[in-house]
């Protein structure tokens, strides 16, 4: 449903959006209880540079504290946000990710976005999570594109990206101080597919 906030249209997530799965992976609400599960993954994690926090003094639990309000704070003002990823089969948490809104060359904006543990990488987990999403909203809403901003050095995302179908939009030299490309796929090209 498209509604408005500050005067300008987006869409509100229906109440099944926070409880999800895909083949392997089980989406659901983040809480301030993963807070010191989450931290684990800002300890000498090499991508962190890919995510904005490249030269912060914050510790791991303060990124992570960080992380997760801004996820609760959306879902408490009816947003699209990221949710915690369970492994199906064992249960572990193995990352977080999901859809969020940004304000993004004056429009509203989806973006496909995640991040796994270490552990679990080169496993296929992001490609279930891109193509589960960009399913999900272009079924189950009147969301008519998606976006995924990666760091222009952010191989693995940029491989899930072009996966998820999504071709290379544009190249920014400076989003939240990092240079990017923005992947881009539109509910057209998901009903011909």
């Amino acid at each position: 449903m498209i509604k408005k906030k500050d005067g300008l249209p987006f869409i509100e997530p229906k109440s099944d959006y926070y409880q999800q799965e895909s083949t392997r992976l089980k989406y659901v609400p983040i809480s301030r209880e993963d807070i010191v599960l989450w931290a684990k993954f800002f300890n000498n994690n090499p991508t962190e540079r890919f995510l904005g926090f490249e030269n912060s003094d914050k510790t791991a639990i303060e990124k992570a504290q960080f992380w997760i309000d801004r996820q609760i704070k959306r879902l408490n003002e009816g947003q699209f946000g990221q949710l915690k990823i369970l492994h199906k089969e064992t249960g572990e948490f193995i990352g977080i990710g999901g859809v969020i809104m940004r304000e993004f060359e004056d429009l509203f904006e989806y973006e496909i976005s995640y991040s796994f543990m270490p552990k679990f990488w080169g496993k296929g987990y992001a490609t279930e999570l891109a193509k589960h999403f960009k399913a999900y909203m272009f079924t189950y809403s009147d969301c008519s594109n998606l976006i995924s901003i990666i760091h222009h050095e952010n191989e693995a995302s940029i491989n899930v990206a072009q996966k998820n179908g999504m071709s290379n939009h544009r190249s920014i030299e400076d989003y939240m101080g990092m240079k990017v490309i923005v992947f881009r796929v539109n509910r057209g090209s998901f009903l011909d597919s």
